[in-house]
């Protein structure tokens, strides 16, 4: 009777050994979120593009383990589907353009697939993350726009839920992006866009009115493509940043410029990025991008506008 009791206390010390570990790793994973959540404006105001994007796959790896250890981790949860979205769209996708200008076409597809898996993956994320603020998600995204529209007004009201609403919309419409010969993917487009106007609702100033700016470069991009609109939002995305935010002078080169065949804006708009300093510290990161595709974009103008060429 002694031995068999003693076996049991024994098995019940290593449970609870077990446990406690458990619980260990979970303590850290989330002591760590704090960590990377204070740290990440060092990676917002870092000046060497090269640096950064070598950097990024290491992160991204370390946080898929403490999301595993801790997968409810808000934090957690947010700095990967940004770590996603921000290396498929600053690194990945601007090989993607190198790759289609140097007409380099299997390594340009074999891109491609590569940022749908990050985009995938970050979009999977996200709404991970919004069902656990609220569990009608799913039921809300298969009742279309208007039904999703009605759930995100009920179940995000608060300026800090702009965030989560800004990296779903974004994964969401990066993933159409580069899927897009897939109509039933194409076909999400008004859920993103749903998605991100409700992120600008609630904080229209969040990242330097990014959402706002990507609400503008989607209405000139879509089909059919709303030019008027996309000119509004640019230019009051313009104004309130004070011109500091260079993407939006490169997004709407790219696409603003282009699609209405004004290569004298594209110039314009994409040479003032080139000239501008360090107006924004706190995004030399993203500015640094838009420099670099800013130049990209000027020495390939002839690629935008054809009756350029000689």
């Amino acid at each position: 009777m002694s031995r068999r009791r003693g076996f049991g206390v024994g098995v019940c010390a290593v449970g609870l050994l077990a446990l406690t570990a458990c619980d260990t790793a979970k303590i850290a994973a989330d002591s760590t979120a704090g960590l990377f959540q204070r740290a990440a404006p060092g990676v917002e105001q870092h000046w060497d593009y090269d640096l950064v994007g070598k950097s990024f796959p290491a992160s991204i790896i370390q946080l898929e383990g403490m999301l595993r250890i801790s997968p409810d981790n808000e934090v957690l949860g947010m700095a990967l589907i940004g770590a996603y979205v921000g290396y498929g769209t600053g690194w990945i996708e601007d090989r993607v353009e190198v790759a289609d200008f140097e007409d380099e076409w299997e390594e340009a597809d074999h891109l491609r697939r590569r940022a749908l898996v990050m985009y995938t993956r970050s979009w999977d994320l996200a709404k991970h993350f919004m069902r656990l603020r609220d569990p009608g998600l799913d039921d809300a995204i298969a009742g279309g726009v208007d039904s999703l529209e009605a759930w995100l007004n009920v179940a995000f009201t608060e300026k800090e839920d702009a965030a989560i609403l800004l990296w779903a919309g974004a994964s969401l419409g990066a993933q159409i992006n580069m899927g897009m010969e897939d109509m039933d993917t194409v076909a999400d487009l008004p859920l993103a866009k749903v998605i991100l106007n409700r992120s600008v609702e609630l904080d229209p100033d969040f990242m330097f009115m990014i959402g706002k700016m990507t609400m503008a470069t989607l209405a000139a991009s879509e089909f059919p493509p709303d030019m008027d609109r996309a000119k509004v939002l640019f230019d009051e995305v313009l104004e309130k940043t004070e011109r500091r935010n260079l993407m939006v002078q490169m997004s709407m080169a790219r696409y603003y410029a282009v699609n209405v065949g004004d290569h004298k804006l594209f110039t314009e708009l994409l040479q003032e990025v080139l000239d501008a300093g360090d107006v924004l510290p706190e995004a030399r990161l993203s500015n640094a991008i838009a420099r670099r595709r800013s130049q990209r974009y000027l020495d390939q103008i002839e690629y935008y506008f054809s009756e350029l060429v000689e």
